[in-house]
């Protein structure tokens, strides 16, 4: 089954963005995972303990800021293709694409 969890963060300078993680039980028998940031650049320098900032390393497109764990303001979680879609559709993040 498939399942989207989506990270969202805020930037002090106001923009907002997340990070979407998708995983796949089905796919083979370890799974698969991948991360990436939406609405956000992969240019920030995050360097801490949190492995999801520290493998995306999000930064800001407006201001070029880095941000990590303490620019979180909210995550939901999504499972099975129909949910995805209708959490992705409703949960859109203001200046990033829906993309799926």
């Amino acid at each position: 089954m498939k399942t989207r969890i989506f990270t969202y963060l805020a930037c002090s300078c106001g923009h907002r963005g997340a990070i979407v993680e998708s995983s796949e039980e089905r796919a083979s028998p370890d799974g698969w995972y991948q991360a990436w940031p939406r609405g956000l650049k992969h240019n920030g320098t995050y360097d801490g303990m949190d492995e999801l900032f520290a493998e995306t390393k999000p930064g800001c497109p407006v201001c070029g800021r880095s941000l990590g764990p303490e620019n979180i303001i909210g995550r939901n979680e999504a499972s099975g293709a129909a949910e995805v879609l209708r959490l992705a559709v409703s949960q859109q993040v203001p200046g990033g694409p829906v993309g799926l």
